[in-house]
């Protein structure tokens, strides 16, 4: 029998929660070692898988006691072809990596008492190349074919959504979305931007929502903002109908760019009542808002403040 399914953010206007900065958690309060920026890989370790679950089963705990759906994402970042090559895993070993991940996110839902209906499993997908430089090689079509093989994992592993995180380029946006649309499966695009308050490939955020949905026929269910801190991206919101397809924040802990946090060598946690704060503010300007979580930094302190700020302020 097939579990009851969700109800997803974009068909309601109901607070959804997410998790934070995995990668950043698990090697910084942890002390675990991300061969490729890879947290699936983890999953072959006894140790790693208890701090896995210790970590999403914190954040569905947050869900359950404040009321809200809980989307299960991040783990699968980095488990598709080229970046499970790196770390040698055949197509099959891949593919049965990224059931693992969706075996513990149903775990960990369970343990926290979320209902089925308050339990969102996202395939979480990586960009093809390193998020922080630009793939000028890779094309819409490129972008379809290669992700097509991990989203149709997703779905053979009972994913209700597809989540593309940390995208710098809308060819590959445009390729996920489609290639998505194709496997029935709804997709969420979430760009991250530069302090100059524009994709790595020079377009606005309003220029590369405006061009995915033109491409798309407006595929994607929504769009994200990841892996940036709001005093950055906060100025490219504007007042304008394309701001409407915006739905969920991810934002770093710290406001220092991509190339000074990767190099510092700890872990910047920034302040999580401010974060919280911050969101606050957003979501009262762009009240179609509805899911929200962290990326680098971050971890249950920040999601719980935020959710809490969030919820007071509805």
């Amino acid at each position: 029998m097939s579990r009851p399914r969700p109800q997803l953010p974009h068909q309601t206007d109901k607070i959804f929660l997410t998790d934070g900065g995995t990668e950043t958690w698990l090697m910084y309060k942890r002390g675990f070692e991300l061969p490729e920026f890879s947290a699936f890989h983890l999953l072959n370790d006894e140790r790693a898988v208890g701090a896995l679950r210790e970590y999403y089963t914190a954040f569905a705990n947050i869900a359950a006691q404040l009321g809200t759906p809980f989307v299960f994402d991040s783990l699968t970042y980095r488990a598709s072809r080229d970046w499970g090559a790196l770390l040698g895993y055949s197509t099959q070993g891949l593919s049965d990596m990224n059931h693992k991940c969706f075996d513990l996110y149903r775990e960990c839902a369970a343990e926290a008492g979320l209902t089925a209906e308050d339990t969102v499993l996202s395939g979480c997908i990586g960009p093809k190349g390193d998020a922080y430089k630009t793939n000028h090689d890779l094309t819409a079509e490129g972008a379809e074919i290669y992700h097509m093989e991990q989203i149709a994992t997703f779905k053979d592993a009972g994913a209700d959504i597809v989540t593309a995180l940390t995208l710098n380029t809308t060819d590959e946006a445009i390729g996920i979305a489609r290639a998505s649309a194709k496997a029935g499966l709804p997709s969420v695009i979430a760009f991250t931007i530069e302090k100059d308050r524009k994709l790595r490939s020079g377009e606005t955020l309003k220029q590369a929502i405006e061009k995915v949905d033109a491409a798309t026929s407006n595929a994607p269910a929504y769009y994200m903002i990841n892996c940036s801190h709001p005093v950055d991206f906060g100025p490219a919101l504007t007042s304008e109908p394309w701001t409407d397809r915006i739905r969920g924040l991810r934002a770093n802990a710290s406001s220092l760019d991509h190339g000074t946090l990767c190099q510092l060598g700890h872990l910047e946690e920034g302040n999580p009542d401010e974060l919280a704060r911050q969101y606050v503010d957003i979501r009262a300007a762009y009240p179609k808002m509805n899911v929200f979580g962290g990326c680098c930094g971050t971890d249950c302190v920040h999601v719980e403040k935020i959710g809490r700020a969030l919820l007071a302020a509805a």
